[in-house]
């Protein structure tokens, strides 16, 4: 019986799979065809090329979290729920509307991490996760109840000048979920004690959040963005600075990962406050490679958990002569997240030096000295893991088929999307 209940399980998992599958393939066809035409609009709905870009991340997302899942069907359930919701945000043209739904995906988000996390500390995890983004999220209500009086739909929202006590409200909601350094404490905790379809779904498409609302919102709250942009560009810089320096010293992989995506993140929020439309593209162009590369590395620390049953970078040396295979796959992610030509990554990167220096060249020492830090802890990382003597507690070459096709559908779209990058533009 019990043989009988796990077969049917098998076949509702993987029928699932398929069906997920074949219906996102139909979807980006669709929205492939219909891209020439930059805005479909109606009542309810409306799509750009900036819901474009991010819907077709998570449908990327999505699929590549469904090959790579090691576990039951309700993660699978419960990822496709917070894509589900993350499709109605990037495509909601009612304001109150959008706010419920960048609310609600806290729910399945904070099932996730409370779950399926694998230390007692996950419940602290998800409560710093709920007061930062509720906390933040509260002036953002607010805001939206107060423009409510005027009207409700996005494009008439775009032709109102809105005062700046009203736009700082705004702004703030979309700092937090990004994070901006200084309200970026829950990022580390979550993704630490989040399971690995967790991890992947948060750097890649929740994070990108913050920087939707801020490009979106943008018409409409330009004297806002105006006075702010010095005082956030330089909290931006100097929180890229700290948080590339936590990384050369920090030993938890997973932790790690997660403060190289509150440094990425940092020069996606100086590129959208330079407040040109390269600055916004750049932005995209980063926030897109990122959720790629960031999903990436969150698959291989999992692996590498599942081998070792650790965390800890010490415990990998001499990966390359146990496992080098997967060595491969470090060494091109870790390049990757130096922005390493000729990848997505690397022209965002550019576009976004070239954007922020067109704003005030004085910012050139503290970008030049991120970039400088991200090479050191990526290349420390890679050579800590791999030249050195092997552990001999660790001694496992566990790897499969799933692993090399999760990876490979992760490294192709950073290729191919960086000779067209007008798709996400």
């Amino acid at each position: 019986m019990m043989m009988m209940l796990s077969l049917m399980s098998m076949m509702f998992q993987s029928k699932l799979k398929i069906l997920t599958m074949s219906t996102t393939i139909t979807m980006i066809w669709w929205l492939a065809i219909h891209n020439t035409n930059p805005t479909m609009y109606n009542s309810w709905l409306s799509v750009d090329s900036t819901s474009f870009s991010l819907i077709l991340l998570t449908l990327m997302i999505l699929n590549l979290i469904l090959i790579a899942s090691f576990n039951a069907k309700t993660i699978s359930l419960l990822t496709m729920s917070i894509s589900i919701i993350l499709y109605m945000i990037f495509s909601l043209n009612n304001i109150m509307l959008f706010y419920i739904s960048f609310e609600l995906v806290l729910i399945p988000t904070f099932l996730l991490v409370t779950m399926y996390g694998k230390q007692p500390e996950r419940l602290q995890a998800s409560l710093y996760l709920l007061l930062y983004t509720i906390s933040a999220s509260l002036p953002l209500l607010l805001s939206i109840i107060i423009t409510l009086d005027k009207t409700t739909n996005f494009y008439l929202i775009f032709s109102m000048n809105m005062q700046f006590k009203v736009g700082l409200l705004f702004i703030l909601a979309f700092l937090v979920k990004m994070p901006i350094f200084l309200f970026h404490l829950w990022l580390p905790k979550a993704h630490v004690e989040a399971p690995m379809e967790g991890s992947m779904i948060l750097a890649a498409i929740l994070l990108k959040l913050g920087g939707y609302g801020l490009i979106r919102f943008l018409p409409c709250l330009t004297k806002s963005y105006l006075l702010l942009s010095p005082w956030l560009i330089s909290v931006s810089l100097i929180g890229a600075m700290s948080t590339s320096i936590t990384c050369v010293r920090q030993k938890d992989l997973k932790a790690l990962i997660a403060y190289s995506s509150v440094s990425h993140m940092a020069l996606v929020i100086c590129s959208i406050f330079s407040m040109s439309k390269n600055g916004t593209n750049a932005a995209m162009l980063m926030m897109i490679s990122h959720g790629l590369t960031s999903s990436a590395l969150f698959f291989l620390v999992t692996i590498m958990y599942q081998i070792h049953h650790t965390r800890n970078i010490m415990s990998f040396k001499g990966l390359i002569n146990i496992m080098p295979n997967i060595t491969m796959w470090w060494f091109i992610f870790t390049a990757m997240n130096i922005a390493a030509p000729p990848s997505l990554n690397f022209f965002s990167e550019i576009m976004i030096i070239t954007t922020t220096f067109m704003w005030n060249m004085s910012t050139a020492i503290p970008f030049l000295l991120t970039i400088m830090l991200t090479a050191t802890f990526s290349y420390t990382l890679y050579a800590t893991m791999t030249h050195a003597s092997p552990n001999p507690l660790t001694l496992q070459t566990s790897t499969n088929h799933k692993i090399f096709l999760s990876l490979t559908s992760h490294l192709i779209p950073l290729f191919v999307l960086s000779m067209k990058m007008e798709i996400m533009m």
